[in-house]
């Protein structure tokens, strides 16, 4: 060897000597810092696991809240909302019509039922038929109401029709009062037969069992029964009726027939002179249209039940726009807690302490063998002669068998060829959208000397795997011989190392 060219290579080997054993000494501090560092971060990772769990309960708790809620659904209370009558609420509307002669003897009686425009307020106008008050229109004989405690209020026929057209009268009471109340009435076009049916009245029959009845509320006699036939026009008369089974006798004549809801459908009028359990009653829109010709004022069941729906669909709104509300609230209270504390984060900054742990040790490992070799060298150059590269007269090639480069072959010499994303630093360059490729991913070169491939990962994210699946350490030079293949990040990445 040259003297020249000898203590050029002794300088520099030597150089590299003290360089490598000063880095490898750096290198065991930083080593040892790190690890200091992966304590830290440990003991921040299991704080951010406590406050995760924390979360997570109140995470939980809200979940169960929001799910709780939207199980509500609306209840109607129906303390608020009356949507039937009881037979003895209906009681309350029905009262004795009474007819006395100029002597003072008895002449007719018959049952009526109030009506009004407020279902609360006192009454004046009562609904019966026209054969129960016929005594005074055609006799003159006096004629009153009866309400309780006997009392006799005097009243005036303001509609009379007795014939074979329609059996129907309205009186109304010198004064208004409030011993009654008013019924609803309901369209007799939607009853359809078999619904049931109430009776309520003064039967002549109670009084043969009972004398001393005095024709107050507890005077009445409730039966029930169904509706026979929905439309039926009696003979001798042209008005139509309902046929039903509730049972009436003489008095309960003017009474109201109530359906199962408390709602007035018909006028008690007629029974069968050969049957107790066959009875009419005159359609409730007969009455109805009376009234209307009158102005005398009524409540209808159709527009009592709209407005306490429309109350319902009201408080029904109220309620999902309350459930909503509530739900809304909720999920953002879920969304702040979702955001409190971030577990893969300082996952990561432990992965990452730990990584640097290891890069350390490894440069200083790396650092130490460099000044030993670089010592070798210095040693062999002191003391051997000879040596040097063999050209073989072959060249060495690159080929990628699988990816975006599949079946491009590039000749590799002993300079590095760096393989990556990054146009100004990398040889083979990969486009941008490449899944897995860093932007400095891994270099390679041809040693003349051993003719092996020298392949080194350059820090990527995704790694350089051999063919055997073996993960190159960042940094270090892996020798592959001829037909050798390795990969970038995945097997969708491969190349190989060829001779020829």
């Amino acid at each position: 060897m040259k003297k020249g060219l000898k203590c050029t290579l002794v300088t520099l080997l030597s150089i590299a000597v003290v360089g490598c054993g000063a880095m490898s000494v750096v290198s065991g501090v930083q080593w040892g810092q790190a690890k200091k560092n992966v304590v830290t971060a440990k003991e921040n990772l299991e704080d951010a696991r406590q406050e995760s769990a924390d979360s997570e309960q109140e995470r939980q708790k809200i979940r169960n809240k929001i799910s709780e809620e939207n199980g509500k659904t609306f209840q109607i209370d129906e303390s608020l909302y009356k949507m039937k009558f009881a037979p003895s609420e209906n009681q309350q509307s029905v009262a004795c019509v009474y007819c006395t002669s100029p002597d003072g003897v008895y002449a007719a009686l018959g049952s009526s039922y109030a009506v009004a425009s407020d279902l609360n307020g006192p009454v004046e106008y009562f609904v019966t038929n026209g054969h129960v008050v016929q005594p005074h229109m055609e006799q003159n004989y006096s004629i009153c109401v009866i309400l309780e405690n006997n009392q006799q209020v005097p009243c005036e026929v303001v509609f009379y029709q007795f014939d074979a057209n329609l059996d129907m009268a309205v009186v109304k009471l010198s004064q208004p009062t409030t011993d009654r109340k008013a019924c609803l009435i309901r369209s007799s076009s939607s009853v359809q037969t078999g619904e049931k049916c109430t009776a309520i009245g003064y039967p002549d029959k109670s009084r043969d069992i009972d004398p001393t009845m005095n024709y107050d509320i507890a005077s009445q006699t409730v039966t029930s029964g169904v509706i026979s036939k929905a439309d039926v026009v009696p003979n001798g008369v042209a008005y139509h009726t309902f046929q039903h089974d509730s049972f009436i006798s003489h008095g309960n004549s003017g009474g109201p027939l109530f359906d199962e809801n408390g709602f007035v459908i018909g006028m008690n009028t007629l029974i069968h002179k050969n049957s107790e359990n066959v009875n009419f009653a005159i359609h409730s829109d007969s009455v109805k249209a009376v009234l209307d010709e009158k102005g005398i004022p009524y409540l209808t069941s159709e527009d009592y039940l709209a407005q306490i729906n429309a109350e319902i669909e009201g408080e029904k709104s109220a309620f999902e726009e309350e459930k909503e509300k509530t739900i809304k609230k909720l999920n953002k209270e879920l969304e702040a807690i979702d955001e409190a504390s971030d577990v893969a984060y300082y996952e990561e900054r432990v992965s990452t302490r730990q990584n640097e742990v290891e890069d350390n040790k490894l440069m200083m490992f790396i650092f130490a063998g460099g000044a030993a070799v670089c010592l070798i060298g210095l040693l062999v150059v002191l003391f051997v002669r000879g040596g040097g590269e063999v050209d073989d007269g072959l060249k060495s090639y690159l080929v990628c068998t699988r990816g975006v480069f599949a079946g491009m072959r590039y000749e590799v010499t002993k300079q590095t060829m760096t393989i990556g994303r990054d146009r100004n630093t990398c040889t083979i360059v990969f486009p941008e959208e490449t899944p897995g490729i860093s932007s400095n991913h891994c270099s390679i070169y041809f040693d003349m000397r051993t003719k092996t491939f020298a392949l080194t990962d350059n820090g990527s994210t995704y790694g350089t795997y051999l063919a055997d699946g073996r993960k190159l350490t960042k940094g270090v030079p892996e020798s592959l011989e001829p037909g050798s293949t390795f990969a970038l990040a995945d097997k969708a990445n491969e190349f190989k190392v060829e001779r020829g």
